[in-house]
């Protein structure tokens, strides 16, 4: 039987796509898909400075898209990347930093390779998606 990927590109850094991401990657690996995460820029930025739980609004957000992102459960303040080691521990999860956004974004690499499984640039992502079921770009 063929082995199901599931691919993610994440730039966004904002909450609200974050949070969906985190949700898809750890149903589809809980599911049997081998999960591949993609960070480049905010997103990146967002899980290399431990702020991946941190909800911050959408610019120009009304009062009831607020009231929507504050009815998100929260089980604890790192509850995102929390549920994301807890998913990685099963071996199907892998998150990857782009190395041209760690570049460009003038990270530390050392620092970068403590918050992912490594640090790839794009010819090597996109051999890794080949062949997905799923690719979604948040």
């Amino acid at each position: 039987m063929k082995e199901k990927k599931f691919i993610l590109f994440l730039h966004s850094g904002s909450y609200d796509k974050l949070y969906q991401a985190v949700m898809l990657a750890t149903t589809a690996a809980s599911m049997g898909s081998k999960v591949y995460i993609f960070l480049f820029f905010w997103a990146l930025e967002k899980f290399v400075n431990d702020t991946l739980d941190e909800i911050e609004f959408p610019a120009g957000s009304q009062d009831e898209h607020k009231q929507l992102l504050e009815a998100i459960p929260q089980g604890s303040s790192n509850m995102l990347r929390e549920l994301l080691d807890e998913v990685s521990k099963m071996g199907n999860l892998k998150i990857y930093a782009c190395s041209g956004a760690v570049k460009l974004m003038e990270l530390d690499e050392e620092l970068v390779k403590t918050k992912v499984n490594d640090i790839i640039g794009l010819p090597t992502m996109l051999k890794m998606a080949e062949g997905a079921e799923t690719q979604l770009f948040i």
